[in-house]
């Protein structure tokens, strides 16, 4: 066992201690997230596919149904997913200061807790999508889980490509409401995969230039850690920033969104592009944390208006 001065001694791995141990092992901020968009793209789905009328009281109840098993059951893969992903990572987690008291990187759980773990929350997430949702709905979760963990993981230590294998996890969830709701896959499911795809990209750039010292140390390949001088990331940024505005548009085109959404669109993709601009210019930690909190707005300003948009045709 690590010997991290915030470790536990052995057998410390009971009690409350133990349940604070696994909720952080599901990282909560990035599996509400995940909850969050696969919640919309059900929403979207939902209102994009319904029949003019009435609905009745069956059909509300059954909705309900389906949007409480969409979110549990993608809150669950999301945990199994980051917990999987804390242990496979837990020697190069210890290196890194931001990552070194997480449960594995710490010491406090023993690596054979995992098992147990993610069996139980991958069996009942896929049972909730399967039977909640439906085997697409399902199938996309799987995959997510698959695709973050066995492909993505591993890739980090390899290539810098890593953060582009690591956003199509993390734009599938949308996709799980999407399906889950009966909606075929057309051009509205392509507009919201491509948002949340092309907006990780700068989201994680900004964050691997403020961390790429730790990021070294610790042997992960991210684009800033191998472009030092920032050309190469402030690039990257730019061209995902305007990738994203330009994905942004489709669910106005298609009808899923308004005149309203497309205005909130264009202002939080030109804020994106901005930020995405000065990084490439000034090359700083300033310029960078302004990138990754001009991420953060971005995402609930455009989705907020997407759901609420009230001048949707």
């Amino acid at each position: 066992m690590d010997t991290h001065p915030g470790a536990a001694p052995p057998g410390a791995e009971t009690g409350p201690g133990l349940l604070a141990d696994l909720i952080e092992l599901a990282k909560p901020r990035l599996t509400l997230m995940v909850v969050i968009t696969s919640g919309i793209g059900y929403l979207v789905a939902a209102a994009h596919t319904r029949v003019p009328g009435q609905l009745t009281t069956p059909e509300i109840e059954a909705r309900i149904w389906t949007f409480l098993a969409v979110v549990v059951g993608t809150a669950l893969l999301g945990a199994a997913a980051n917990g999987l992903n804390q242990w496979w990572e837990r020697t190069p987690d210890a290196l890194m200061k931001r990552t070194a008291n997480r449960p594995f990187a710490g010491g406090r759980l023993k690596p054979v807790v995992i098992i147990p773990y993610s069996i139980v929350l991958i069996v009942a997430g896929v049972f909730l999508l399967g039977r909640g949702g439906n085997e697409i709905a399902a199938g996309f979760g799987i995959a997510s889980l698959v695709t973050y963990v066995l492909i993505y993981t591993p890739l980090k230590k390899r290539s810098t490509v890593n953060t582009l294998v690591g956003a199509i996890p993390g734009a599938l969830p949308p996709l799980i409401g999407w399906t889950a709701a009966g909606a075929p896959l057309d051009l509205g499911a392509v507009g919201l995969f491509s948002i949340l795809f092309f907006w990780q990209v700068p989201h994680f750039l900004a964050i691997a230039w403020l961390y790429r010292e730790e990021y070294a140390a610790a042997g992960f390949r991210m684009l800033p850690v191998i472009d030092p001088e920032g050309v190469r990331t402030g690039r990257m940024a730019i061209v995902y920033s305007l990738a994203l505005l330009a994905s942004s548009l489709l669910p106005g085109v298609v009808g899923l969104g308004g005149w309203i959404y497309l205005l909130v669109a264009v202002f939080a993709g030109a804020m994106m592009v901005r930020a995405s601009l000065r990084l490439q210019r000034r090359r700083d930690r300033a310029s960078a944390r302004g990138l990754f909190l001009t991420s953060l707005l971005y995402l609930p300003l455009v989705l907020l208006a997407l759901v609420l948009d009230p001048t949707v045709p």
